[in-house]
């Protein structure tokens, strides 16, 4: 059972890795961690880049799926949280961003 656990957590670390590798998405979560409770709205985040709006939404699909942030509607508006229990399982320090 020792191996399936070891596999499935290194599955995911390859994951968070992944979604930190791209600067734009490494940028998004750096926002994120400067923010009072971790958290933005969208549009406060989105402000880290001069790309269009459907490809911001893809960079936060990536994070989102890789668990590195999280993600909840507030009435018209998305408000996206830093993940930093999941982050600090990874070995990363989220107050280093």
């Amino acid at each position: 059972m020792f191996g399936l656990y070891y596999y499935m957590s290194m599955h995911d670390n390859v994951n968070i890795f992944k979604a930190l590798a791209d600067p734009t998405r490494l940028e998004i979560v750096r926002k994120l961690a400067k923010k009072p409770e971790d958290r933005a709205s969208c549009s406060e985040v989105s402000s880290v880049s001069s790309l269009s709006q459907p490809a911001m939404s893809h960079h936060f699909k990536k994070l989102v799926d890789a668990g590195v942030i999280t993600e909840r509607k507030q009435g018209t508006e998305k408000i996206y949280e830093l993940n930093s229990e999941l982050l600090v399982s990874a070995g990363i320090d989220p107050s280093k961003f």
